[in-house]
């Protein structure tokens, strides 16, 4: 009986580390004040979690619209948010993009609960970003309100929500949301063009392949795990053409987490991953 147990507990560990380690449980930081600023917008902003420690925090699930096109990286960004959102005007969904933002500022003027691994949020931002949830003084997931109210979609990364859901019953959810808000009209969703939208959608993907084409892919832009290609996974960090081969093998994937089942692909390059990968249904 023992050297069974033995076996089966080699067994266990053994598995365990070729499944990659467990993803960390979040943190939570009670109290946390809202911090103003210029650049921050609707889903991206400087938080106090704790006296003294200041961090910038991108919301998990929730990508609001831009504020602003100063550079041609934000100029494409606005073009296929407004794409999605069937806007013909990319001034309007920049101007949702600035509701978004003070409508943020407003609710978190009250004291908040910032939940998270402090996983990195990489990409086009300069300021070093953590992932995180936000629970408003009023209980409610920050993520969640703005996407049904028509000011942030249903986009980006995910990971377990607080309340215990799989990343991907939490997606599912958000998509939900989002949904609702497209039917209803709320906010950004009043000015969709539903005539035009599957339009606008077929031709920002045919700009994309255009693009990428002429000019390779976009590395600001995130990859799907799910869908990419060798050549583009190979783009991401701490990513080889061996692992690269590796994780479109592995495929399909429920959510960034189960890249870990990724040989030698450890958390540490997951968290590099973070912030550059998303993975679809």
């Amino acid at each position: 009986m023992r050297l069974r147990t033995l076996c089966a507990a080699v067994f266990f560990a053994a598995a365990g580390l070729a499944w990659g380690v467990p993803v960390p449980d979040l943190q939570n930081f009670e109290n946390s004040r809202f911090i103003a600023s210029e650049w921050g917008d609707g889903d991206s902003f400087l938080v106090e979690i704790s006296p003294g420690r200041q961090e910038v925090v991108r919301l998990y699930f929730a990508d609001c619209p831009e504020t602003s096109a100063s550079t041609e990286s934000d100029q494409r960004r606005v073009r296929e948010q407004s794409a999605y959102f069937g806007v013909e005007n990319s001034k309007v969904t920049m101007e949702y993009g600035r509701k978004a933002k003070a409508e943020v500022a407003r609710i978190l003027s009250q004291p908040f609960v910032v939940r998270t691994t402090f996983a990195r949020a990489l990409g086009r931002s300069a300021k070093p970003r953590i992932y995180a949830f936000i629970t408003t003084s009023e209980g409610k997931d920050l993520s969640s309100w703005l996407i049904e109210n028509g000011l942030a979609r249903s986009y980006g990364v995910g990971r377990t929500s607080p309340d215990g859901l799989s990343t991907d019953d939490a997606k599912a959810r958000m998509n939900d949301l989002e949904l609702q808000a497209a039917l209803e009209k709320r906010g950004i969703w009043s000015a969709t063009n539903p005539e035009k939208l599957t339009t606008l959608r077929e031709a920002r993907r045919r700009e994309k392949r255009e693009l990428e084409q002429e000019f390779g892919p976009d590395l600001d832009a995130p990859v799907d795990i799910n869908t990419a290609s060798v050549e583009e996974i190979k783009s991401l960090p701490g990513v080889g053409p061996t692992m690269a081969q590796h994780i479109v093998d592995g495929r399909p994937y429920a959510s960034a987490d189960d890249l870990l089942r990724v040989p030698r692909l450890s958390k540490k390059v997951l968290e590099k991953l973070q912030g550059r990968i998303i993975v679809s249904p």
